[in-house]
C-alpha cells in the first residue's frame, strides 16, 4: 500500500512516538518522512523482486527539473528520479511486523553496492557475480538502510506473511517547487 500514513493518518500518532523520533533524528536532526509503505507478502498475494536501488521520489506534481528524470504516474501517485545527492541523503527504516526470514522472502542484500546509482548493466553484473547477505530480522525489529543499497526478494515459500512498514527520510528539500507527496515534518 503506497501512501499508508496518508489513508491510515492513526498510525502517525503511534508510529512516531518519542523513542522513535529519537532514534530517527540520531541519524540526522533535520530530517522528515518523505515516503511510507505497507508491504504484506503472504502465500495468497506473494511475489518476487529483482535486484534493485530505491531511486524514485514521490512528490505531489510533476514539474520539469534539471537532473530530475523518468517520470511516472501509479495510480495517481507522481514519481521521479532525483539527482544522485538526494539518493545518498535518504535513509530507509524498515519496521517488521512478522518475523523475516529467508523462507518469506527477507531482503538479500549486496553490502557496499549504496556508494553510487546504478546502471542496470551494472545492477547485472553486480548481482551475478556477488554473494548477497540475507537480512532477517525478528518481528519488531527496525532495518536501516540507504535506498541505492542494491537488493532483492523471493517469494515466500512458507504459509507465514512477511508484514513491513518502509519509511524513507532525508534532510534535502526539493528545488523547484518540487514538493515530497508525503513529507511529514517529526
Amino acid at each position: 500500500m503506497r501512501e499508508v500514513l496518508k489513508k491510515m493518518p492513526e498510525l502517525k500518532e503511534l508510529l512516531f512516538n518519542r523513542n522513535f523520533k529519537k532514534l530517527i533524528k540520531s541519524i540526522d536532526k533535520d530530517v522528515f518522512l518523505t515516503k511510507a509503505v505497507y508491504f504484506d507478502k503472504s502465500p495468497k498475494d506473494n511475489w518476487y523482486v529483482t535486484w534493485h536501488q530505491d531511486v524514485p521520489i514521490n512528490v505531489t506534481e510533476k514539474i520539469e527539473t534539471k537532473d530530475f528524470a523518468s517520470w511516472t504516474n501509479k495510480k495517481g501517485v507522481i514519481s521521479v528520479c532525483p539527482p544522485e545527492a538526494i539518493s545518498k541523503n535518504t535513509f530507509s527504516m524498515r519496521i517488521h511486523l512478522d518475523d523475516t526470514t529467508v523462507k518469506n522472502g527477507a531482503l538479500r542484500v549486496i553490502p557496499g553496492s549504496h556508494n553510487k546509482r546504478l546502471k542496470d548493466e551494472e545492477i547485472t553484473l553486480i548481482s551475478s557475480n556477488s554473494i548477497p547477505f540475507v537480512s532477517e530480522v525478528s518481528s519488531g525489529g527496525v532495518q536501516l538502510l540507504k535506498p541505492l543499497l542494491l537488493h532483492a526478494s523471493s517469494e515466500t515459500t512458507v504459509q507465514k506473511r512477511r508484514r513491513v512498514l518502509h519509511l524513507e527520510f532525508s534532510s534535502i528539500e526539493l528545488p523547484n517547487g518540487l514538493q515530497y507527496a508525503e513529507k511529514e515534518i517529526l
